[in-house]
């Protein structure tokens, strides 16, 4: 079955799409050139990334630290802009480290 997976993979390429093709059969990636999420098939662009840490951080500044379940949804929120801003920052040490070279 890998045949026909390459098979299709080059062909999406052919026809402009390019390494994105691969992604639905690889692990996710960062582009930190473009600032671009690969997961799951599909391509999370700059923009999106941005709005969706806006949102997380909006939801989080809505919580209230005196009750025990809003407070635990904060720290859920607070995950979830960390981990946009380690792959954020995974991508600027990537570029460091390009540019050092």
């Amino acid at each position: 079955m890998a045949g026909r997976e390459e098979l299709i993979n080059q062909l999406a390429a052919k026809m402009g799409a390019g390494d994105f093709a691969q992604t639905k059969y690889t692990d996710s990636r960062y582009d930190s050139q473009t600032g671009t999420l690969y997961c799951d098939g599909i391509m999370i662009t700059k923009p999106v990334i941005e709005k969706a840490e806006q949102y997380f951080k909006g939801l989080k500044t809505k919580c209230s630290y005196t009750d025990p379940a809003s407070r635990e949804m904060a720290m859920i929120y607070q995950v979830a802009i960390e981990g946009i801003k380690m792959i954020r920052n995974s991508g600027q040490e990537t570029m460091k480290e390009d540019r050092s070279k």
